[in-house]
C-alpha cells in the first residue's frame, strides 16, 4: 500500500476538515487516519491526514498543485509527504555513546522510518561503532580557531549525502546561527535537563545544587536561542537527597535515549508541526 501524509495549519474556520477530506476523496485517496487540534487562544487549527494514495486518479505533481490551490483558499500552510520517499538523516556525536547506540539499534530493528546517511563527529572515539553498523563516519575536528571551517565541512558532507534532517546525539558543540538556519526545524537536539530549567552546561550538577526532586531530559529543535527551541518530547524521574551527581547522570541516560528516539521517530513520520515556539505532535 502506498501512503502519504498531509499536514496543515491555518486560522480556525468552518469547513476545513470537510474540504480536505473531499479533496482527497475526489482524487481517489482513502483516509486511514486523521487527527486535528484547535488552539483557542491563537485561533489556529492543525491537522494531519494519513491516507492510502495507491489508487490516485492523478499524478503526485497534480495532487500537490491541487493542494496548493486549496491551501490558498483557506490561507493554509501545508506539507505533503509520501512514505516511499524516506528521509535521510545525519547523526552528529562527540564522545558519549549511549544515544548513538540506541538510535543505531532502533534503526536496525526498523523503528525509525528514515535512512541514516552518515555520522559526523569532532572525535574519533566512536568511529568503530559506526563501522560495526556499516554507517559512513567522518571525523571533523573542531577547535576555537577552525569552528567556521568545520561547520562548512559538515554542511558540505550533508549536502553530498542528501541529508534531510540532523540528529545531535550528545554532540558537545554549540552550532552557529548560520548552521542552524540551513536546517530550520530540522535539527533535533537532546538536552540532559528538563527544559526550560537548567539549560546550558552541566544541568545535572545544577539540579543537584538546587536539590530538585524531579530530573528530566528534553528533545527539541535547535534554534539560535541555545536550548530554547520548540520542545518535542520530555521525560522525568523522581530523585531525592540521597542521589549524587554521578547517580543523576547515570539515571538520566535512559531518559536521554528515550526522548531523543521518540523525537526522531516523530519527525521521520511527519507527526510534528511547529508554530511559533510550540510543537503540535500527533502520535
Amino acid at each position: 500500500m502506498e501512503t502519504a501524509i498531509v499536514r496543515l495549519h491555518c486560522r480556525d474556520v468552518k469547513g476545513i476538515v470537510f474540504n480536505v477530506s473531499k479533496f482527497i476523496c475526489e482524487r481517489n485517496g482513502n483516509i486511514i487516519n486523521a487527527e486535528q487540534h484547535a488552539e483557542p487562544i491563537s485561533n489556529r487549527f492543525f491537522m494531519r491526514v494519513y491516507f492510502d494514495c495507491s489508487q490516485l486518479n492523478c499524478t503526485r505533481e497534480s495532487f500537490q498543485q491541487g493542494l496548493d490551490q486549496l491551501a490558498s483558499s483557506f490561507g493554509m500552510q501545508t506539507e505533503l509527504s509520501f512514505f516511499d520517499q524516506r528521509k535521510r538523516l545525519a547523526i552528529m556525536v562527540s564522545k558519549y555513546d549511549h544515544c548513538l547506540y540506541d538510535l543505531l539499534l532502533r534503526h536496525r530493528y526498523g523503528e525509525i522510518n528514515a535512512d541514516i546517511a552518515l555520522i559526523v563527529s569532532n572525535h574519533r572515539d566512536l568511529e568503530s561503532v559506526a563501522a560495526s553498523f556499516k554507517i559512513p563516519f567522518f571525523h571533523v575536528p573542531v577547535t576555537k580557531s577552525n569552528k567556521k571551517e568545520a561547520e562548512i565541512r559538515a554542511l558540505d558532507l550533508f549536502a553530498a549525502h542528501h541529508v534531510d534532517f540532523i540528529v545531535l546525539a550528545r554532540y558537545m558543540q554549540i552550532l552557529s546561527n548560520t548552521f542552524i538556519r540551513r536546517y530550520k526545524n530540522g535539527i533535533i537536539n537532546v538536552h540532559h535537563g528538563f527544559l526550560p530549567a537548567f539549560k546550558g552546561a552541566k544541568p545535572y550538577h545544577q539540579a543537584y545544587e538546587y536539590g530538585v526532586k524531579i530530573v528530566g531530559a528534553t528533545s527539541h529543535y535547535a534554534t539560535e536561542d541555545l536550548d530554547m527551541g520548540p520542545i518535542i518530547e520530555q521525560e522525568t524521574m523522581r530523585v531525592d537527597h540521597t542521589h549524587s551527581v554521578e547517580a543523576l547522570v547515570a539515571m538520566g541516560r535512559d531518559l536521554e535515549r528515550n526522548v531523543l528516539a521518540s523525537a526522531v521517530k516523530a519527525h521521520a513520520n511527519d507527526c510534528i508541526m511547529v508554530h511559533e515556539r510550540r510543537t503540535i505532535v500527533f502520535r
